[in-house]
Parts: C-alpha cells; structure tokens; sequence
C-alpha cells in the first residue's frame, strides 16, 4: 500500500503524542527473536538525583576505633542525627573501626532489609578526583567512564546479549544508562496510561481500525531515519496494546497506597513482573528498570528527623517504596530474580552550610550506594569513610570505585564479561552477590 508523506508525517504526529512516550528512545524498534528465558536475572536502577547525604543515611554512633561521632556533630551541630532517635536502628558495626552505626529514622525499611541479609551498603563509593558537577558527574556514572563519553554501560550489557525484544525501560523520562547504538529502550510514565492518543474516546469508535492504519504507515517505509522513526511507531502501536494487558491496581501491591512518584513506579514495574510470571511464554521481556527519585540536592533545610523535611522525606519516601517491591517480588516468587540498586552522583560535604533550620550541605565525595535482593551479600562493603581523614576539600574520600560495583554486577549477577564493557578494565570486584 503506497502511503504519502504527508499522510505518514500525520501518523507520526500522532504516535510522538502518546502518553509518556520517548519516541527516539525506541529508533531501532523490537528486534525480532523471542523473549528472553523466564529466569533471565533482573536488575533495578534507582537514581537518588542530586547527590544523598551517605552520612546523614548511614549515621556514627559512638567514637570507637576513631572520632567519628565527635567529629560527625562537630561539623553539623544542627544537622547531626541524635543518637536517642536511633533505637532499634543500629546496623552490624564497621567492620574495619569498630564503629556503632545505624540507618536514618526514615529508613525502617530498609532496617527490616538489613536484618534480613537482603541490603548491602557500599561506603565511599564513587571517585577520587570526581567532579562536583551533577550533569559531569551523573554522566560518568551513567556511562560508566570518568571520561562521560559512549553509550551507558548497562546498554553495552544489553549490547552483547542474544537478539530479543526491548529488554530496558525507563520511568517518566530516559535514561542515559540505557542508551546504546544497537539496542532499543522504552520511557513510560504509568503503564496505565501509556495510551494511543485520545485512545480512551476511540474505544468507543475505531480503534482498533487506527490501529491497523498506524501500522501500515509505520511498515511501509525504508529510508534512513524515517525508517527508524517508522520502526518506532510500530513498536510504540504495539507497547500501548501490550501495557492495556497489564493489571496495575487491586491485585495486592504493598506499593498501591503509596501516592509518592517512587511508590506509583514501582507499583508499575511490580505490575509488569507480576504479568511476565502469569503469562509465561507471553512476557514483556524487560529485564532492566530504571527509577529516578529527584531533590537529595540539600544545600539548605536539609532537615534531620521531620518526615516532611528534604533529605528525611525523599529517604523515607524510598526506604518506603523499595521495600515494599521487595516484597512484592518476593510474593510474586521472584526473590531469586530481581537485584535493586540505589546508587547517587555523589555524596555531601560533612560540614554544614549556615545554622538552624536553613542548615544544608554543599556537594561532596564519598558517597553510598545500597543493593538490596535476595541474592546480595548483606552487610558493610568498601569500608565506612573516616571523619578524621577528610580530602582537601573537606569530603568524605571515594575510595571505593563505583566501577568496581559495575563490574560486580555485570559479571556476578548478569553474567556477563565487564572487560567488554567497562574501559580501563579488569576492575577487583565487590563480594555483593551470593
């Protein structure tokens, strides 16, 4: 069937408006080839955006093996968290001082993770000579190259797997960890919403009449990037009727009455998960997700202990949601499957900026990342930063590289071979995998 530019100009109008679409982000469209096996690995990417305080998460008790707690409420005599307001808190002690610690109060949560062996924390995480740029920064870790440059490292994964359908999505906008040259990537807002446009009017006429015209349109074209715009097209026709099949309420998510933004996405990527393990041999055949959690930037009011402050609402607000997927995954019988990691650009300078309530951190080293799963090795990873042992610039020192984790995860949970992948390699991987 011949098609007009201006008719196939006018369906791609049309396809560019559906409801939390990256359109470009799926240029090369579902590769043909079956899903992935049902026991493929899962991993979840959580981004803490603007830099998490790892020291007001991860918090000194006591002065043992070093000052820590003396030095901790020196530098932030109205950012320190009061140690009576850590009961029932208190993690494994650093394993190299000797040193108390304990989760913020936001984080019962992951508490409840910790105790169980399914949350591991990786200290000082980061690099040495990073920059304190968040758009430098979340590059580099987004790629996974100091240098920011190339496709993002969990795409070159997805690279060198086998031909298969979209393996990567995004929650509410891409991410840059997923781009790559071979492989296609989806950017959702809600699965419940992901709709052709005007989709809930049409059902009411000639959708699936449309439906079959946008796919005409979109297959009849082979020409350079209005190929790969056509491909995304068909590729977007087939997401939406594929998403319409997904229960996203009233099935039991411990993430339903979560009204964060963190909560409603992981309420969708269980949903998903939940469809793969009731439809066998009809799955989505994503196996990477990616969650972005903004406004851990707190140069002022950073606050302490109030659940509606800066840094403790945007903890607890993830502590919240990423323990109840947890559960959920475990309900689902996947525990064995899935790996969350939380990870962010970088970490907050110890001293504070100003006094009293407006009291907040600039940008700084040595930040904290956490696994939680069922298959991580619980505990303390890379060894806890010393606050008698700042840098020059008064920060927390990174002296665990976060490519050391990349390739933990890569070769430990993925398997796959992170000399392929990440420059500079081999890296001395992180013992996070059981």
């Amino acid at each position: 069937m011949a098609v007009t530019r201006r008719e196939f100009l006018k369906g791609m109008g049309a396809t560019a408006m559906v409801a939390g679409a990256h359109v470009l982000g799926l240029a090369t469209a579902r590769t043909a080839g079956a899903a992935p096996p049902g026991n493929d690995p899962i991993l979840v990417l959580v981004n803490l955006s603007g830099g998490n305080d790892a020291l007001n998460t991860v918090i000194p008790l006591d002065d043992v093996g070093a000052p820590q707690r003396s030095f901790y409420e020196s530098l932030r005599p109205d950012l320190a968290i009061p140690t009576d307001a850590l009961g029932g808190l208190g993690l494994d002690p650093d394993p190299e001082l000797g040193t108390g610690l304990a989760l913020h109060p936001q984080c019962t949560g992951l508490k409840e993770l910790f105790d169980e062996g399914k949350l591991a924390l990786v200290h000082g995480v980061g690099l040495e000579e990073s920059s304190l740029s968040h758009f430098d920064a979340e590059a580099v870790w987004f790629t996974g190259d100091p240098r920011a440059g190339g496709a993002g490292w969990a795409g070159r994964h997805v690279d060198q797997l086998p031909a298969g359908p979209v393996r990567t999505l995004s929650f509410r906008e891409p991410s840059p960890t997923f781009t790559t040259a071979g492989s296609p990537s989806l950017t959702v807002g809600r699965v419940d919403r992901f709709s052709l446009p005007d989709a809930e009017e049409l059902e009411k006429q000639d959708l699936q009449a449309r439906r079959t015209a946008w796919h005409v349109i979109y297959r009849h074209h082979r020409d350079g990037l209005v190929e790969e715009a056509a491909a995304s097209g068909a590729t977007l026709v087939d997401t939406t009727e594929f998403f319409s099949t997904i229960e996203v309420k009233g099935w039991g998510s411990r993430n339903e009455d979560e009204r964060t933004s963190v909560g409603r996405d992981f309420l969708n990527l269980a949903s998903i998960l939940r469809h793969d393990v009731l439809n066998p041999g009809s799955e989505s055949g994503l196996r990477f997700f990616h969650v972005r959690r903004p406004g851990f930037d707190s140069h002022s009011s950073q606050g302490t202990l109030d659940p509606t402050g800066m840094h403790p609402g945007a903890l607890g607000e993830v502590s919240r949601g990423v323990t109840a997927f947890q559960r959920d995954v475990e309900a689902l019988g996947l525990a064995d499957r899935v790996v969350t990691i939380l990870y962010s650009e970088f970490g907050r300078r110890v001293r504070q900026n100003d006094e009293g309530a407006t009291a907040g951190t600039d940008h700084g080293r040595g930040g904290l990342l956490m696994a939680v799963g069922s298959p991580v090795n619980g505990g303390h990873h890379g060894g806890v930063p010393r606050l008698d042992d700042l840098d020059g610039d008064g920060n927390l020192r990174s002296h665990t590289d976060f490519r050391r984790v990349y390739a933990s995860v890569i070769d430990d949970w993925l398997g796959g071979d992170h000399t392929g992948i990440l420059l500079d390699a081999p890296y001395t991987k992180l013992p996070l995998f059981s």
